[in-house]
């Protein structure tokens, strides 16, 4: 005889786990929901009766909320019957050669007839269909997705304010010794999130709309084995959100806040954003989330620079100083018919580093990008000149790479 976790329904028990339970269960609870009562009558657990208790309804909702619909466990089910037809005898899993798969319409009748049965006041003679459909509701389990096996089961109880709970009581017996005072549920869904957020795409976070469009285009080109695996974050078709390094770390925070489940990085200019993002990056934050630059480049290690205080143009290390998206976007992209590169302006010293700043001027910075975005067009085409220089993009996108590194 062994002990047994057990999720209920009402009066009604199912997916009894063997001296353990399913996390995929426990998840769905919260630990406001847990309960610890004393031992009312005889039984296996030491400590009484302790488990996690909510109500249908609410258990409902927060399966919608992660997508397990009642539509979307139907079609786990019909997806799940077919896998139990085609699954060969003695392989696998529960054997039953008298047990043959039922259709939808006998599942849901089946479902239905045990959860309403109360086996205190229920005739002899149907206890044999109650163990014949606690039979189905097993095998089911094993060819369906935990999650949708417990919507349906919640979908077609009789009574939606109906408790639902998931009973641990015998798990504190002798030889499994389960802990009472520890957070089962917070402990099950932090694994559940851990594993959804590895297999989300990293969403990428930059200072504006324009930056976010053409690192992605960029990277189709430079890394077109990343599509679908880095996402940078759509700031909507059409609009016109506020722009620059304050807005992106609004971005950074509200992420955070929200508990957003992808990991994501948040890659400013390599500029005055340095100073403008040290407070944001003195802070503590989750081990999902990472703050960035775009990195140096030796090509802006000497390069040409304006002053036009003084009228005088000299080569000068702009990493740190004027390090925004255009410069990244390639050497051909920068250079002009004469074949200079195009200048960087000084604008004013950054009172707290001391540090002048610059950028492009706005006419050769729509120039930079029109260049780009002919080099996109010829790239996707398969027409490339051939002599086209993607090792900004490249190394902005391998930053991103390294990020959790």
């Amino acid at each position: 005889m062994g002990h047994y976790s057990y999720l209920e329904i009402g009066t009604a028990k199912a997916l009894l786990c063997r001296e353990s339970y399913y996390p995929d269960v426990a998840a769905l609870f919260v630990e406001s929901d847990c309960y610890r009562r004393k031992e009312t009558g005889e039984g296996w657990g030491a400590e009484g009766e302790y488990g996690y208790e909510s109500s249908i309804r609410e258990m409902s909702q927060r399966l919608d909320m992660q997508g397990i619909t009642p539509s979307v466990a139907l079609a786990d089910l019909a997806e799940g019957l077919s896998k139990w037809a085609e699954r060969p005898v003695g392989g696998e899993g529960p054997q039953n050669p008298e047990l043959a798969p039922p259709d939808i319409e006998q599942v849901e009748r089946d479902v239905r007839f045990y959860l309403s049965s109360d086996l205190e006041t229920l005739p002899y003679s149907e206890f044999g269909r109650v163990s014949d459909s606690g039979v189905v509701i097993d095998y089911l389990h094993w060819h369906m997705d935990t999650r949708s096996l417990v919507r349906l089961l919640l979908h077609w109880a009789p009574d939606q304010n109906e408790r639902v709970a998931l009973d641990l009581s015998e798990l504190t017996g002798c030889c499994v010794e389960l802990d009472p005072t520890k957070p089962y549920a917070d402990q099950a869904r932090a694994e559940q999130l851990a594993v959804a957020t590895t297999n989300l795409p990293l969403v990428v976070l930059t200072e504006g709309s324009t930056d976010a469009r053409l690192l992605s285009e960029g990277m189709k080109v430079t890394h077109p084995h990343l599509v679908g695996f880095i996402r940078f974050f759509d700031y909507g078709a059409g609009s016109r959100p506020r722009g620059g390094v304050d807005a992106l770390a609004d971005v950074f925070k509200a992420f955070v806040a929200a508990g957003i489940g992808n990991r994501f990085v948040a890659i400013a200019d390599n500029d005055a954003a340095h100073e403008k993002l040290l407070a944001l990056k003195t802070n503590r934050w989750p081990p999902t989330c990472r703050i960035l630059h775009y990195p140096a480049l030796p090509l802006l290690q000497a390069y040409p620079t304006y002053d036009p205080a003084t009228g005088t143009s000299t080569p000068a290390d702009v990493n740190g100083q004027a390090g925004s998206l255009e410069m990244y976007l390639g050497q051909d992209t920068l250079t002009d018919p004469n074949g200079d590169l195009m200048p960087v302006h000084w604008k004013a010293v950054e009172p707290k580093t001391g540090l002048r700043q610059g950028a492009l001027g706005e006419p050769d910075k729509r120039v930079a990008q029109k260049r780009f975005e002919a080099k996109l067009k010829a790239a996707r085409s398969g027409q490339p000149a051939g002599t086209e220089d993607w090792s900004g993009i490249s190394a902005i996108i391998d930053s991103i790479v390294r990020a959790f590194q």
